[in-house]
This record gives C-alpha cells, structure tokens and sequence, in this order.
C-alpha cells in the first residue's frame, strides 16, 4: 500500500512540475504577431498557353492505311490548297480507273456505230425498203448506247475519286510545320499526327483562370516568353476571348497551379522578329494586376 502511494506522489509532482515550467514559458514568450494583411494592388500574373499557326493548325491525314509511294514536300515548305503532298499505294484504284476509262470508250465507239446503223435504217424505211421494226430497234439500240455512255462517265468519275482520295492534298495555303512522312513507310488512317499545316502567320493561345477573366481585355498587350528560358519572343496583344470556360489540358512551372479550375480561352497576336518558332512552344504572358 505504502508503494502505491509513493508512486502516486511521484506522478503528482512531475505533473506539477510540468505544469509550472510550461507557464513559465508561456509568460516569458512575446506575444504574437498579427498577421499584416496582403496586399494585392500589385499581384504579378502570369497566364500560360501555346504558340500555334494564326487560324489554328491543319492536320492531314489519309482515309486509308497505305504504303507512301511519292513524296513532294518537306517541311518548312508553303504550299498552295489543293497541292499534292504525297502519294500512298494506289495499284488497284489506277487498274480500276483505266478499266473505266477503257469501257467508257468502248460505249463510245459502239454509240458511233449504233448512230450509223440508225441513220441507215431511217433512210431504208422512209425509202420503204425497210419495214419500221427495224428502224424501231436501231433507234433503241442508239439510245441505249448513250445511257451506257452516261453509266460509263459516271464509272469514270467514282474511279477517279477513289484514285485521287490516295493522294493527300493541303486542304490550305500554309507552311508544312510537320511532315514526319517517309518514302516506303505505313501511313495509318486517321493518324493526324504525321502532317501538320498552318498559317506562316503565329499567335498565342493563352488559358486563364476564372479569378483574372475579367483583367483581360481584348486590345491589351503582353511581353510574351519562353516558358522554359524566360526569354522574351515577342509581343502579344489580346484579339480573341472565348465565351466558354473549359477544363484545363496542360501542366505548367508554376508550383501553385491548380488543375481542377476551369479556363477561358484568350487568343493573342504575336509580333516577333524571331525566325522558326515551333509550334506548340509553351509560353508565358505576364501583366501586373491593379485590382
């Protein structure tokens, strides 16, 4: 019994003590500070986006998968709508077309004899010497030579098609910014990755946030820099906002960003003097909030 005393005195003094050194410390500690409210009549902002062709770019590509055949163009290149750029695989469709083709001269050359054998039956019956069932058949026989005739186009032209459907065109007038196409390689269909064209003309495609939607101003101007090296490119002024905020597709540097906030689309201008800026280059405007 003495024992369990004695232990229960030792807990009551270290509890004691415990007690007294921490208000002793907590008197001796100066009080704290209030924290200064922030100040934001000067906030740098900085708003992240893109370098694309004026317009947005163009991808190109085929309907079919194909082994490219002929190439015509490379990158960096202008060209003109409805350029060939190359030529996939197209045995079959050209055998098909000049199948085509062929039958559609045979109608032709069977229209010309029909139209001889009519003009000889009109001149026999109206000399009585033929009766009219044969000018009748000979008249049908030319008049359903010109529908072959108009069948036979028709082939033609759907041969045609399906040929020239093998050859990919620029869809614009426009620079060949990508053309990871080579001779003897597989083109899938829809891989829209390969071939890419654009305006010669650059602007920017900035996302910003909800809070700074209303700072933004169509006619506002922006140093704008390489995301990576800060270097300044060039200048941007605002000439597009979209009247939709979407969700954000990008990571940037900034450690604060937050992915879950919804962005408004803001298009830029670019003005620079610098030469061969990529597509898809991550840039940076910033402008000082005066809020």
């Amino acid at each position: 019994m003495r024992k369990v005393f004695k232990i229960l005195l030792w807990i009551i003094l270290i509890a004691g003590a415990l007690y007294y050194i921490a208000d002793v410390l907590k008197k001796s500690s100066p009080p704290p500070e209030v924290a200064a409210t922030p100040v934001i009549d000067k906030i740098p902002v900085r708003i992240y986006g893109f370098v694309e062709p004026a317009g947005r770019e163009v991808f190109v590509s085929p309907l079919e998968t194909r082994r490219v055949e002929k190439i015509f163009v490379k990158e960096g290149d202008f060209v003109k709508k409805g350029q060939v750029l190359c030529i996939l695989e197209n045995s079959m469709e050209l055998a098909r077309l000049n199948l085509a083709k062929a039958r559609l001269e045979a109608s032709k050359k069977s229209l010309e004899i029909n139209k001889d054998e009519l003009k000889r039956r009109t001149d026999l019956f109206r000399k009585k010497i033929s009766d009219e069932y044969a000018y009748t058949q000979a008249d049908l026989r030319k008049r359903l030579a010109e529908e072959e005739i108009k069948v036979a186009e028709k082939e033609v032209e759907l041969a045609r098609i399906e040929y020239e459907r093998l050859k990919l065109k620029s869809p614009i007038d426009g620079i060949v910014y990508k053309f990871d196409v080579r001779k003897g390689e597989t083109l899938s269909k829809d891989d829209s990755a390969k071939i890419i064209i654009g305006s010669p003309n650059l602007w920017v495609r900035l996302y910003v946030e909800s809070y700074w939607i209303d700072e933004i101003k169509k006619g506002m101007e922006f140093d704008i820099l390489n995301t990576e090296t800060k270097e300044k490119i060039g200048k941007g002024k605002v000439i597009f906002k979209s009247l939709y905020m979407g969700e954000r597709n990008f990571r940037t540097e900034d450690i604060k960003e937050r992915l879950d906030t919804r962005v408004q689309e803001v298009v830029l201008s670019l003005d620079t003097d610098k030469k061969d800026i990529p597509l898809g280059l991550p840039v940076m405007a910033e402008f000082i909030s005066e809020d």
